[in-house]
Parts: C-alpha cells; structure tokens; sequence
C-alpha cells in the first residue's frame, strides 16, 4: 500500500476532515477502540462451556452499551431543552437531514429496524434476540455492532482516527497470530483445558484466540491490507520491520489454517487492493512489490516443510473439488437456505433462527455427509440474511455493501496520498471480510471491524461536503450532558445490560458448573436448574437438566426416589418443549420419559400420550436419524411395538448403512419369538455403523447372542457375548449369555462322551 501519486493526479478538496478533530480521549473514543483491539484477543480457557464468541459478543453488547448510556445523555439533553414534544417534532427532520449526510447510515439503520422486525416475527423470539448457541449472532449483536458504526462514524473526523484502528486491529492480530503459531509449535499453554481441539487429515488447525480456525484466518485476512499500510507509513525502519513480520507471520497462519475461505480471501484482498491502488491514480513502489511476493513466497513455501504438508496440499486440491464432502456439505446448507427464505420471503424466519427452523429443510444427504446435530449457520452470509430476515434484511444488507463500496472509490480517487492509501487498505480488508463470508460466517470480532471501517469511510467519503447549513446537527451542536442526564443514560444501559448481559452469563456460569460435575450428582442438577431458571427463554439448560434426570431415574433403584426424578425430568423437559415447539430432539426426550412413565405406573390414557408426543416430534424433524431412533426406542420400551417397528423401518430404509434402526427390528423379533430372523437381522446390524453409540452396539451384540444360544449356536454365541462386553464391560447380561453357552457347551460335550 505504499504508493506515490502520479504527477497527472487530478486537483480536488482537501482530503482532511472538517469539523473538530480533538485529541482527547472521549468515552466514544476510548470505549470503541478497546473493543476493537479486544474483541479478537479475549478469551476464558477453561471457565465457560463456550470460551471464545460468547464471551465476545458479551464484551461488545457492555461496550455498546456504554455508548448507548452517552447517547441517551446527549438525547435527555436535548428534550431538557426542547421538551419532548419538540424534540419529537423534530426528529423525522433530523433522521431525514441524516440520511440525506449519509446514505450508508441510512442503510445501517434500516438493516437494524429488519432485525427488529425479524425478531419479532421469528419461529423463536427469544432465539433471534440473543443469538443461536455458538453463533450469538442475535439482535443484541447486531445493536452492538451498528453502536460501533456509528462511533466509529463519529470519531472520523479525527485525522488520526483510520490510523488508530488499524493500530488496534493490527496489535489484536499480533496477538492472535503469535498465540496460534505456539499452538501450532505444540506450545499452547491451555491445552488440556480446551474441550476439543480441530484437525484436518490428521494435520491440527490452530483457533488462536478466536476459537476456530476458519474465524482466526478470516480476521488476519482482514487485517493485512491495514498492517501493510500500517508499515508503509512507519517512520523507522525497526516498526517497518516488524510490522512486514506481522504479515509474513499472518499469512503463514492462514496458509496452515487450512481454511479455504480465508485463502480465497487473501486473494480477493489482493485483486481489491489492486483495482482501488489503480483508481486512486498512483502506483506501487517497485521495492514494496518485491518485498510483497517476498512475504507471500515465505508465507506459502514454509507450512510445506512441516507436518501439515499433506493437509495443505490435500485442501488445495479441495478448492475446486465440488464433490469434496465439505463443498457438498455447503451446497445442501445452501439450499436448506434458500427454501427458508422462499417460504418466508419478507422477514425470514428470524435472526440466527437458521438451526431453530432448520429440521424441516434436513436432507438425509446432508446427514449422510456430516452426522450428527444441527448446524446453526447457512455457510453463506448473504443466504443466512436472506433465510432470517428475509428481502428486506437482503436488501438492506445490499444497500450497506453497496455504498460502501462507493465511499472507498471516492476516497481512493482523492488528492492526498496519505488518505487515498486508507482508502485502498480500507476497502480491501472490507473485501476481505466480505468473500470468506460467501463460503462460511463471520466472527463478532472480524464484523466489529468491519463496522469501524465503514463508519470510517461513510464519514471520510464526505469530507469535501459543507455541513455549516443544511444539517440539523450542525445547529444544534454537542449538548450539554449534566450528571443527570447521564444518569439516565447509565439507568437505562444499566437494566438493558442485566437483561442482555449479567442473565446470559450466569446461566453460562451454571453451565460451566455442571459440565465440571459428576454426571447424575445432585450438584449437576442443581446447577442445571439454576441456570434454566436464570434463562428461561434458552431451552438448552431445562433440556439437559430434563435427560440429567431421567437418565438418573433409570439408574435409580428406589421406586419413589425414580419416579420423583421422572416427575421433575418431565417438567423440565415441558419447559424446554414450551421454549422450543419446533424441536423434535427435546419432544423425544419428553415422549421418552413420558413412556417411562407409563411403564412405570401405568395409566389407561398414558400410552396414547407417548405415542402421540413421539409422533409429533417425528414429523417435526422427520430426517433426523437421533430423533427417529430415539422414538423407536421410547415406544419399544412402553410396549408399542408396532409403532417401534414402523419407525425403525423407515429409519432403516432412509439410513441403510445405519446400525441402530436394523439392530431394533432385530431385538423386536428377538422378543416376537421369531429366533432365525432376529439372528440374521442382528448379524447384519452388528457389522454396520454406530456412529459413537458404544452402548447400543453392545445391546445389539447381546441380543445377537441370546439369539444364537437360543439357536444352538454355542460358541457364535460366546463370541458375540464377548463382543458385547467389550463395548460394555458392565453389561451383566451378556455374561449370563456368555455363561449359559459355555455350560450348553460343556453339557453338549458331555452328552456327546457318554453317548459315545
């Protein structure tokens, strides 16, 4: 980005902002730029069941807040002065006059009222307003991050401002690029207390301080363009340096990411950089192309001479490879996207409400491809808008791309060089936010950015524009904030951020509690229950208190003491029903202790009342392998067989490499007497897949087992004894099968002496 401008350069308005550029440091200021610089270095190893993008969405909705509380100041200020029904008649003109002053901000204004207008309408509201488990993508988020805009927008007429957010942007990179290279080097500090860890063909893809190595990659592709121009205008050569080793460290990161999004953003970064360098009239210095292809060389060259090669050169091969699972995985996401938002064209069906409409567009190729639970995400932002907030989400969306796009041509087409450089850096780390998006999503730290960015150029693109006259604001000038007037401001951010905030946190705080208790102890439960009771509005904590205690009844051997564990599981579990109608794994759940019940004490209606809630959460969610077995299983164990074998018919015929289902058709003619068949069923299901289900392959061997003994088969029956024991040593049945075919055996070899 160090470029010289051409002697033919046009003359035009000076590039400076008008208006007060201050120097101090004002709340604005310093609260936007410490997001900035922490949203993609914060993290809790350890401490939260999510340590990475909850806690970051939680870190912006405090920060915007806070600008919400100077905001509301400025505005009980003004209805001091006005009253409120002049400040009320005056606001269509003010909101008008800023439209007109800036259309991107108009744009921004109108996505938030769609996300509004979303939530409201969402498949779940509560869902849309704070954000889908590990997506948190909600409308708190969005608030925040339009708060961010419009600071950022704010704080633009500083002449420094584009340079303090690329030194923060660039200063976070440093820190998550450095962390992630000491993972990679097998030096990471908190190894062991990371819940997973991700790996690709055996090579491990290092999250840094982001959490995922897709969203570590997307966010130092958005920043290299800032750290190049962050090192063109270095005045020593020791900051040059180091800020060209950030680079080179950055794009080695990327390159070993294996994220395929990230490299087709570092192109597009590149193409972008290009095209706005030749719009602004200038040309690159021929030592910065060297060094560039320098880095890059470095940058690419060196993950092949590591472990990852074969990972590297495999997802290169990737990058056109339709068929590749992955590629195909997205494709059907895609689609699952595009038929949300045909079937709900206007809003969509909620903001980050994609994995809550989901189970309806499920394909069984896609669970094929990737089994197991529900993906939160649509892989493609502009689809994801378009599936959840609908055309007018879309278009809005369209409009702030749009126009950004105009305002860095503007910019980059000026006279000053120093702001015709930001303009290029600008521009091509909004591009390269923008493409890995076609291919994945977004972080709340990589948007934030965005958000600064574009508040920047939105501000910049009008620099040459009078405001002296026409602009409400230029009338009115800053008001006056009195202690009262932010004390407002604090009371009202303060409720929002324990309803947005302090809520969501604590129940994430119980969580992290139970997680770290013994499954089925009383401090588990007790954990879970608070944190249902602290987030009413998330079915996640009254569902899994609900399966903590019914799998504790299970184990249980005190009748009352079991039957008062199904009562609260059953209660919990209509809570999380309740909260979450549409999905059909918790009514499994719910119908599966229902059926316990029933069993349990039998009533005359009992029976009915499980099949019938088993019922609705099969065709809830009709292509869900977990969902259909889990029903096969409920009714099996209340005694409704023939509904059981029509289930897991169908589970069988849309699955057939899938053992569960067969091996239940098996037990059932176990259990109807019908010995051959459940034998050869049996033997079938046992040599399929069991996709993680340990305990189910041992109950289907022990069955095969029982099956044989009753056949004659003796020593079969000892083996498939013993292969049931080594995937449940506990399985005390299976050594009484094994058992009574060894004594078969012995008999049978006794009978056989004496005879002879």
């Amino acid at each position: 980005m160090a470029l010289k401008p051409r002697s033919h350069a046009r003359k035009r308005a000076p590039a400076a902002a008008p208006g007060r550029p201050g120097t101090h440091a004002s709340p604005v200021f310093v609260v936007t730029l410490g997001l900035l610089f922490a949203l993609p270095v914060l993290f809790t190893p350890g401490l939260l069941v999510d340590e990475f993008e909850f806690v970051k969405v939680s870190l912006l909705v405090t920060g915007a807040l806070v600008l919400a509380a100077w905001w509301i100041a400025a505005e009980s200020s003004r209805i001091g002065s006005a009253g409120f029904l002049g400040w009320l008649k005056h606001m269509p003109g003010r909101v008008a006059a800023a439209v007109r002053r800036d259309p991107l901000g108009g744009a921004v204004a109108l996505f938030l009222l769609s996300a509004a207008a979303s939530t409201i309408a969402s498949v779940r509201p509560g869902l849309s307003l704070f954000g889908a488990p590990q997506s948190h993508a909600g409308l708190r988020t969005i608030l925040g991050l339009v708060a961010i805009y419009y600071a950022s927008r704010s704080l633009a007429s500083r002449p420094t401002w584009f340079q303090r957010v690329a030194q923060a942007a660039a200063a976070a990179a440093a820190v998550a690029a450095v962390y992630s290279f000491l993972q990679i080097a097998g030096f990471d500090p908190f190894t062991l207390r990371w819940h997973r860890q991700m790996a690709f063909t055996g090579a491990f893809r290092a999250f840094g301080t982001l959490g995922h190595a897709n969203k570590l990659s997307a966010y130092l592709t958005m920043c290299l363009p800032l750290v190049v121009w962050l090192a063109a205008r270095s005045g020593s050569r020791a900051a040059r340096i180091a800020w060209l080793a950030l680079a080179c460290l950055s794009l080695f990161v990327i390159a070993a990411s294996l994220s395929r999004g990230a490299w087709l953003g570092v192109l597009a970064v590149t193409l972008a950089a290009l095209l706005l360098g030749l719009a602004s009239a200038q040309r690159v210095r021929r030592s910065w192309i060297l060094v560039a292809f320098g880095i890059a060389a470095a940058a690419l060259v060196l993950p092949l001479a590591t472990p990852m090669r074969a990972g590297l050169i495999y997802r290169a091969h990737q990058l056109t490879d339709v068929s590749a699972p992955t590629s195909r995985t997205r494709l059907e996401l895609w689609r699952a996207g595009i038929r949300m938002a045909a079937d709900h064209p206007v809003l969509g069906v909620g903001v980050d409400a994609y994995v809550a409409a989901f189970p309806r567009y499920r394909t069984s190729t896609l669970t094929r491809i990737e089994w197991g639970g529900t993906p939160t995400k649509a892989h493609n932002d502009a689809i994801q808008i378009l599936a959840t907030q609908g055309l007018l989400g879309g278009l809005a969306a369209l409009a702030m791309v749009l126009l950004t796009a105009r305002a860095a041509w503007r910019i980059a087409r000026r006279d000053d060089p120093g702001t015709r450089g930001a303009a290029v850096a600008a521009g091509a780390a909004l591009v390269g936010y923008v493409a890995p998006n076609l291919v994945g999503f977004g972080s709340v730290a990589s948007s934030a950015l965005a958000a600064a960015l574009a508040g920047w150029a939105a501000r910049a693109a009008r620099a040459d524009e009078v405001l002296s006259t026409t602009g409400s604001a230029a009338h009115e000038g800053t008001p006056a904030r009195s202690f009262w007037n932010l004390a407002a401001g604090v009371a009202l951010a303060g409720a929002l951020w324990f309803l947005l905030v302090s809520k969501p946190l604590q129940a994430e705080i119980f969580l992290a509690k139970a997680s770290r208790s013994e499954a089925g102890s009383l401090e588990r439960d007790e954990s879970l229950a608070h944190a249902a009771a602290t987030a009413p509005w998330d079915p996640r904590y009254a569902a899994e208190l609900g399966r903590s205690l019914f799998y504790g009844a299970l184990r249980e051997r005190d009748p009352e003491a079991s039957w008062y564990q199904l009562a609260r599981a059953r209660t919990a579990l209509e809570q999380a029903v309740h909260v979450a109608p549409e999905n059909g794994e918790n009514r499994t759940l719910l119908a599966s202790v229902m059926a316990a019940q029933a069993s349990f004490r039998p009533r005359p209606e009992s029976k009915d009342e499980a099949r019938r809630e088993f019922e609705r959460a099969v065709a809830l969610d009709p292509m869900n392998p977990e969902v259909l077995v889990g029903a096969e299983r409920g009714l099996l164990a209340a005694g409704l067989v023939g509904d059981a074998r029509r289930i897991a018919l169908r589970c069988a015929h849309t699955y057939p490499d899938y053992a569960p289902p067969l091996a239940d058709l098996g037990t059932i003619a176990l259990e109807e007497g019908r010995v051959a068949a459940a034998a050869e069923t049996l033997g079938l299901a046992v040599g399929m897949k069991w996709r993680e289900d340990p305990r189910g392959a041992a109950d289907a061997w022990n069955d095969l087992a029982r099956a044989r003994l009753a056949l004659g088969r003796y020593p079969e029956a000892v083996d498939a004894a013993d292969s049931a024991l080594a995937h449940n040593p506990g399985l005390g049945q299976a050594f009484a099968t094994k058992e009574a075919a060894k004594r078969a055996m012995s008999q049978k070899a006794d009978g056989g002496g004496r005879g002879e």
